[in-house]
């Protein structure tokens, strides 16, 4: 009885655990949804957080942006990591390579964990990476002189 009891307890708190989805979840649901619509991609993301759901605004403008910004780059081709900081236990920032036809984007998530479940709690983009690349290749080139 008592290890009938042992494994409940085990699958319960394994169940507690996975449900919680990582921000690697939220971010794959993000990107895969963003490739066949971008609206449902940005309001599912939105909605792990309720304050930015409410600013209806800010969330029409920065779908708005992107489809407009993504119209002069041609087709979405995929994305890559660029990166990922955990700044503590509950906070943690992701960037990634938005790539089109034409350029690729920058698109930066900001992730807040108050208690047991994250959410987005900022989201950014960008197309100027091209300084950031000049920058790293110029402090790589004078690493090298040596």
């Amino acid at each position: 009885m008592k290890k009938l009891i042992l494994v409940a307890f085990l699958t319960l708190t394994n169940l507690i655990t996975y449900s919680q989805k990582s921000t690697d979840e939220l971010t794959e649901k993000f990107f895969t949804e963003f490739k066949s619509d971008t609206d449902k991609a940005f309001d599912n993301l939105f909605g792990t957080n309720k304050w930015m759901m409410e600013n209806k605004d800010g969330a029409t403008k920065v779908k708005y942006q992107i489809r407009e910004n993504a119209s002069l780059v041609g087709e979405y081709m995929g994305y890559e990591k660029i990166g990922e900081k955990s700044l503590s236990e509950s906070l943690k920032i992701a960037v990634y390579l938005v790539k089109y036809e034409r350029q690729p984007f920058r698109f930066v998530f900001k992730y807040y964990k108050p208690k047991d479940k994250w959410m987005i709690y900022n989201f950014s983009y960008d197309e100027s990476i091209d300084d950031d690349l000049e920058e790293m290749m110029k402090y790589d080139y004078l690493t090298k002189q040596d």
